[in-house]
């Protein structure tokens, strides 16, 4: 039954985190991985201190592969019953509240890491589609940032919209509110909230740089097709680049960012420039 949660199977094997610390793209996932086999540790530790018996095994793999009924019916279950739900669909009915509630909390957290994971496979596998096997000779370090620079930002935001989506029963399910793992996965939540949110700024960043570049290359092929000597060029473009940052607000060009204080230096006009081969 584990083959459909591989996930769930290495955390009640304690191989979970070497495995996903394999993975070429778990640096920029790095902190939701962390709290989310926190949370799975956690549960472990309650569930079953150093030592696991069949039927506890079972009941985790069960309350993973029936979480979403459980959620449904525990959420509109007006005699708060989670533990209820969680005996009947995993079928082991002398566990304890606690064991329940853990075993419901921990598949939570494995359906979250199970979004991570399937998509750090899915970029990696998406980052060679000119070869039937990756290079099996590359560096490990080069490997993994050449991976990471063919990653989809909007499929990476996803992921975490995903991630936070599964962690969020644990916080709203009411017969959790005085659990003592609910805050650690409201801290999860937010860091992937928070992440997600670098990750926007980040795209409307670069946006921001490409238009603004755009400009700046037009300005300067402005300048050579008017027949300006390319020894000039990056001076002109960048007395005129001034001008526009010095402009009120509201007469700025819609390339150039609100926030903008001051122009770039001569000398990054000039690589920019020479990198789109205007000189």
């Amino acid at each position: 039954m584990t083959d459909h949660h591989p996930i769930l199977h290495l955390a009640l094997s304690r191989g979970l985190f070497s495995y996903l610390s394999a993975q070429p793209l778990y640096d920029l996932c790095r902190e939701q991985v962390a709290d989310a086999c926190r949370l799975i540790d956690q549960c472990c530790l309650r569930i079953h201190g150093d030592d696991i018996n069949k039927d506890l095994a079972s009941m985790c793999i069960q309350t993973t592969i029936h979480e979403e009924t459980i959620f449904q019916y525990a959420s509109t279950d007006t005699k708060v019953r989670l533990a209820h739900w969680v005996r009947m669909y995993s079928n082991c009915h002398s566990a304890s509240e606690r064991d329940a509630h853990s075993a419901y909390i921990m598949a939570c957290a494995v359906k979250a890491l199970e979004t991570l994971v399937n998509w750090m496979q899915a970029a990696d596998q998406e980052a060679w589609p000119h070869v039937t096997e990756p290079p099996a000779d590359l560096p490990w370090d080069l490997y993994c940032e050449l991976v990471e620079m063919q990653v989809d930002p909007d499929e990476r935001i996803q992921t975490l919209d995903d991630y936070a989506f599964y962690l969020g029963p644990i916080t709203s399910l009411p017969c959790l509110a005085d659990d003592e793992l609910r805050p650690i996965a409201d801290r999860a939540i937010k860091n992937a909230i928070r992440k997600k949110g670098g990750i926007i700024s980040g795209m409307d960043r670069k946006e921001e740089m490409s238009a603004r570049d755009a400009a700046i290359v037009e300005q300067g092929r402005h300048y050579r097709t008017a027949g300006m000597s390319k020894r000039n060029v990056a001076t002109k473009v960048h007395a005129w680049l001034q001008r526009e940052v010095a402009k009120p607000p509201k007469q700025r060009p819609k390339w150039l960012a609100l926030e903008t204080e001051k122009a770039l230096s001569r000398k990054s006009v000039e690589a920019i420039l020479k990198r789109n081969l205007v000189l």
